[in-house]
């Protein structure tokens, strides 16, 4: 049995590395000043997508809670939402290079929490009570936070974009990004979307707080509320001048920056939580284990 208590952990490397195939593909033909062929892009994409999932999975299902419990499974989580916004709105978007951009964004934060093994500690699944409205704040932060990577991703595109037409550079790598005005209008959008998200898992953790204000979930609601606050101002000023500018995608860029160093009241609200649970059982500290012990 001590295969299964690892066997997540190595599909999550697995699709970090075809994540990281992937944007090595992609890179080789762009550098060849050609269009990367998706006939083998989009599936390696896929079969990266599907392992990740089923890593998620099983990793859920040893817990048998949402895997949202340290940075190590966030981030796996971001980066699933990532891949999977970009399977949904890339086909309609038609945007070239995006895939190109997720893959390899997909591999950094995929594969950075694997350099700190500290980040993927042992947790219980009800380690916050069990109550459902705390995985489903969560969930909906996580998923959330997956729109703001490719929020990121259209303010980096748009960057390259506006240094290429202020240089005249028209040609080559710029001739297949999107136009300003193209990226200026899904970025608008795709800010509101993730601010409805957003919006929501701080609700539904603003009332489980109320229900247990005992709880150790307060400071971690006011650093992602700062979060919010950050994204909302950026919103209403682009709205204002009715366009994306510079400074606004360096902003949204900074604001994802914000988004990942989260993950450590995440973290550290969770071992507050532990530290003060009975230690009577071992049961409790290990679930993993104690799964393996019933095998």
């Amino acid at each position: 049995m001590e295969l299964n208590a690892y066997s997540d952990r190595l599909l999550f490397g697995i699709a970090t590395l075809i994540y990281a195939l992937v944007f090595l593909y992609g890179l080789f033909y762009l550098r060849l000043r050609k269009d990367y062929p998706r006939s083998l892009f989009i599936p390696l994409f896929a079969i990266g997508f599907a392992i990740q999932t089923l890593a998620l999975n099983i990793r859920g299902l040893q817990l048998q809670a949402c895997p949202l419990g340290n940075p190590f499974e966030v981030s796996q989580f971001v980066v699933w939402s990532l891949v999977l916004l970009y399977f949904i709105v890339g086909p309609a978007l038609r945007m070239r290079l995006l895939g190109f951009f997720s893959s390899g964004l997909a591999t950094v934060l995929g594969g950075i929490p694997f350099l700190f093994p500290q980040w993927d500690t042992v947790h219980s699944g009800g380690i916050f009570g069990g109550n459902p409205l705390i995985e489903l704040h969560a969930a909906l932060a996580a998923f959330s936070y997956g729109i703001f990577a490719l929020l990121a991703l259209f303010s980096v595109m748009f960057l390259i974009q506006q240094h290429g037409l202020r240089h005249k550079q028209i040609g080559g790598f710029y001739r297949i990004l999107p136009s300003l005005r193209q990226l200026d209008q899904i970025a608008n959008r795709t800010l509101w979307v993730g601010l409805l998200f957003l919006t929501a898992a701080l609700a539904v953790g603003y009332v489980f707080w109320t229900r247990e204000p005992e709880s150790r979930t307060l400071f971690k609601l006011f650093f992602v509320s700062l979060l919010w606050l950050g994204y909302f101002i950026c919103a209403v000023k682009i709205r204002r001048r009715k366009a994306l500018t510079r400074r606004s995608a360096v902003v949204l860029i900074l604001l994802f920056g914000g988004v990942m160093l989260s993950l450590w009241p995440v973290e550290s609200a969770r071992k507050r939580a532990l530290e003060e649970l009975p230690t009577a059982t071992s049961e409790s500290r290990d679930p993993i284990e104690h799964i393996n012990r019933k095998g």
